[in-house]
């Protein structure tokens, strides 16, 4: 496994996070959600992951093992959706703070019971059972300070914050972040970006 994660390591040297310089006249906030339901062979808990972004660009990311045992795959999908909320709510104060201007924030899922939890107000039997800090997306979409939408698995970039994913998968995902060849970046765009590169600091 060492063997793996240096041979990576080394064949992905010239990789790095580009981030595209925009306006923020108009700032759009979008948090990708999935989970891995049961993941761990021990305690059967599930692993939540998130990534989100601003104007396209990655701001932050995470994983982490769910606190309680998600009893179906949309709750294991529902408690990583109410933790992508978590982080977003910090940009949105920050947005605030700033007084720049933002189009309501969206969490994006690839479960569609879990986006129907979501959008429909009132008591749900699949949910009646999980605990009230767990509904924390639920109440900022009744009160339109958030909106839910449905991704194809294809699609889901949060994907490789869950579980071990395919050569293929894996890339698309990593494609998807915007970590790219920043040789092969620097030569066929035109737009302005930031690299990780660009950002480090010289002595």
């Amino acid at each position: 496994m060492a063997k793996r994660v240096l041979r990576y390591l080394a064949g992905t040297e010239s990789y790095g996070l580009v981030m595209n310089i925009i306006a923020l006249n108009d700032v759009e906030l979008v948090c990708y959600t999935d989970a891995d339901y049961a993941n761990d062979p021990d305690d059967r808990k599930s692993v939540s992951g998130f990534v989100t972004l601003v104007n396209g660009n990655v701001i932050s990311y995470g994983s982490r093992k769910q606190e309680i045992n998600a009893q179906s795959t949309t709750e294991a999908e529902y408690i990583a959706m109410n933790e992508g909320t978590r982080d977003l709510l910090w940009l949105i104060d920050l947005c605030e703070e700033l007084s720049w201007p933002f189009a309501t924030p969206e969490i994006r899922g690839d479960n569609k019971s879990c986006i129907y939890l979501t959008a429909k107000p009132g008591k749900h039997s699949k949910t009646k059972h999980i605990q009230n800090k767990f509904h924390l997306v639920r109440h900022l979409v009744e009160n339109e300070q958030l909106r839910t939408r449905h991704v194809g698995t294809n699609d889901m970039i949060a994907d490789v914050m869950t579980k071990a994913l395919s050569k293929e998968k894996f890339e698309r995902c990593r494609d998807g972040m915007k970590v790219l060849r920043i040789d092969r970046v620097k030569a066929s765009t035109n737009a302005s970006v930031i690299t990780v590169p660009d950002c480090q600091a010289t002595s």
